[in-house]
C-alpha cells in the first residue's frame, strides 16, 4: 500500500504529526514526549529497530520540525487562514464579531478590543446551536403529531359520514314508513267509501227499475183501456182509475251520494303533519359529539349522555374535552332558551352553561348546578354544597341572553333553585363570545335532555279589509 506524505511525518509510536521531533542515531525519528517516556521508563533502545544506545539525549530534528510545520499549515483549509497575514485564524473579536489571527489582534483596527479563543467561542455557539437543534427536533415532532392527528381526523370524518348517513336514512325510513301507513289508510278509506256508496246507488237503481216496470205496466194497461169499446171501458173504468191514482211518488236523487272528496284531500298534508306529532319530538338542546370526552357515550339523536369504562376512538381535535367527562351543546342564539334535563338516579352530574374559547373547552368558565358524593352543589357559587327543598329529578335551565339572566329550577315540583341577581357575572358577548349548554357525568345511567312534542297552531285571526 502506498504511503502518504503524512505517514512519513507521523511519530511511529503515538502516530501524531511531529511537533517537536528528535532523531536517534539509528536515523529513526520520534516525538520528544515519547522519547521522554522511554527515558523515564529506563529504556535505552530504539522502539523500531531495537538498537541499544548509551544515552537517549539527542538534539531535536529541526529540519523535520520545519517540514511538519509546513505540512500542518498546508493541511489547514483556506477558509481557516487569514487572507491578510496568512496565519491560522485562532481568535474571535467580541467587538467586531469576527474571526481574526494573532497578527490581526495586534493591528491598529483592533486596538482595545476584547478577544476570546476561537475554540471557546465555537464551544459556546455549539451549545446554543444544539439547543436550537433540539427545539427544531421538538417542533418537528409537533408537526408529526399534528399530521398524525390530521390523519386520525381524516379517518374519523369517514366514520362520522357513515354514522350520519345511517342516522339520516333511519329517520327518513321512519318518516317514509309513517307516510306509507298513513297513505294506505287514507286510500283504504276512499275505497271503503266508494264501495259503500256504490252499493247504495246500485240498490237504488234496482228499486227504480222495479218501480219503472210496474209503472210501465199501469201505463200500458191504461192505454189499452182507453182504446177499448164503450161497454168494456165503462166496466173497467174504476179499476183503471184506481191503478193510475196509485202512482208512486216522484223519485228523489240520493243526497251525499258522491265521494266526500273534500274530506279526503282537503288540507291533507297539514292533517298528516298533525298526526306526525305523535311520532316526532323536538330537543331544545343538541349535544355536540365533536366536544365529547372519549369516555362519554352519546345517543344517536344526540340528546343523552352516559359514562363508559372504555375510551371510544375519537381524534384529539381542539374542541374536545380530554380530561373532564363532559360535552357541550350547540351554541345558543340570542333570545330565551329553556331545557329540562332528566337526572333521576344519576349519582354524579352537572348541568348549566359555559362560555369562552371553544377550542379550549376545559378553560371555559360558566355557571353550573350539580350532584356528587351524595351532595348537591353549585361549584360556581361561594357557598358550595347545599340542600335543595326537594329531591331533584329534573333540572330546568332557563337562559335569556338578551336579558342576561339565568335560573335553575325543578320543573316537576315547580321549585325554584336559583336565580341570577344584579351582581351576576355575565359574559361579554360583544366579542363574538358564544354561550353553550354544558353537561357532565361519570355515571352509566344516562343524563337526558327532555324532548318536547311539537305544537301545531291552527287558529287564524281574520281581519276585515
Amino acid at each position: 500500500m502506498a504511503e502518504s506524505m503524512e505517514d512519513h511525518l507521523q511519530c511511529p509510536t503515538c502516530l501524531d504529526v511531529f511537533r517537536d521531533p528528535v532523531m536517534l542515531p539509528c536515523s529513526h525519528n520520534f516525538c520528544h514526549a515519547c522519547l521522554q517516556e522511554w527515558k523515564d521508563a529506563g529504556k535505552q533502545s530504539c522502539p523500531v529497530c531495537r538498537t541499544e544506545f548509551r544515552s537517549l539525549d539527542v538534539p531535536p530534528n529541526l529540519a523535520l520540525k520545519n517540514l511538519c510545520e509546513n505540512f500542518s499549515l498546508a493541511s489547514i483549509k483556506s477558509e481557516d487562514i487569514c487572507s491578510m497575514h496568512q496565519e491560522e485564524l485562532k481568535l474571535f473579536c467580541l467587538d467586531h464579531r469576527e474571526i481574526v489571527c494573532i497578527i490581526c489582534r495586534d493591528s491598529e483596527i483592533h486596538v482595545g478590543h476584547t478577544f476570546r479563543p476561537l475554540k471557546e467561542i465555537v464551544k459556546g455557539h455549539h451549545e446554543e446551536l444544539k439547543e436550537g437543534l433540539q427545539k427544531a427536533k421538538e417542533r418537528l415532532q409537533d408537526y408529526k403529531d399534528c399530521r398524525g392527528n390530521c390523519n386520525e381526523q381524516a379517518k374519523y370524518i369517514k366514520v362520522q359520514r357513515e354514522n350520519v348517513e345511517r342516522k339520516i336514512k333511519k329517520d327518513f325510513e321512519e318518516l317514509r314508513r309513517f307516510l306509507d301507513v298513513e297513505e294506505e289508510a287514507r286510500l283504504a278509506a276512499v275505497r271503503e267509501e266508494e264501495q259503500k256508496k256504490s252499493k247504495i246507488i246500485k240498490e237504488k237503481i234496482v228499486v227504480l227499475g222495479q218501480q219503472m216496470t210496474a209503472l210501465s205496466d199501469v201505463i200500458r194497461s191504461t192505454e189499452e183501456q182507453l182504446a177499448s169499446g164503450n161497454v168494456s171501458f165503462l166496466k173497467n173504468f174504476k179499476t183503471a182509475m184506481s191503478r193510475i191514482q196509485e202512482m208512486p211518488e216522484k223519485p228523489q236523487l240520493l243526497p251525499g251520494g258522491l265521494l266526500d272528496v273534500a274530506k279526503h284531500v282537503g288540507n291533507l298534508k297539514f292533517k298528516v303533519w298533525e298526526l306526525m306529532k305523535e311520532t316526532l319530538a323536538y330537543s331544545p338542546v343538541i349535544l355536540d359529539p365533536n366536544t365529547a370526552n372519549p369516555r362519554i357515550s352519546l345517543s344517536d339523536d344526540l340528546t343523552s349522555l352516559s359514562w363508559e369504562d372504555v375510551e371510544q376512538e375519537r381524534p384529539e381535535n381542539p374542541e374536545r374535552f380530554q380530561t373532564w367527562r363532559s360535552v357541550l351543546g350547540a351554541a345558543l342564539d340570542s333570545g330565551r332558551h329553556v331545557w329540562d334535563v332528566e337526572v333521576g338516579d344519576t349519582n354524579s352530574w352537572a348541568v348549566g352553561i359555559k362560555w369562552g374559547d371553544p377550542c379550549l373547552p376545559e378553560k371555559m368558565i360558566g355557571w353550573l348546578i350539580g350532584f356528587r358524593d351524595r351532595k348537591y352543589n353549585i361549584p360556581s357559587f361561594e357557598y358550595g354544597a347545599w340542600n335543595p327543598p326537594v329531591k331533584l329529578q329534573r333540572i330546568r335551565v332557563e337562559v335569556d341572553i338578551n336579558e342576561s339572566s339565568l335560573s335553575f329550577s325543578e320543573p316537576l315540583t315547580n321549585t325554584e333553585l336559583w336565580n341570577s341577581e344584579k351582581n351576576f357575572q355575565w359574559p361579554d358577548l360583544s366579542r363574538n363570545t358564544k354561550i353553550y349548554p354544558y353537561f357532565h357525568t361519570i355515571c352509566k345511567i344516562p343524563l337526558k335532555v327532555i324532548l318536547i312534542p311539537p305544537g301545531v297552531t291552527t287558529d287564524i285571526s281574520l281581519q276585515s279589509c
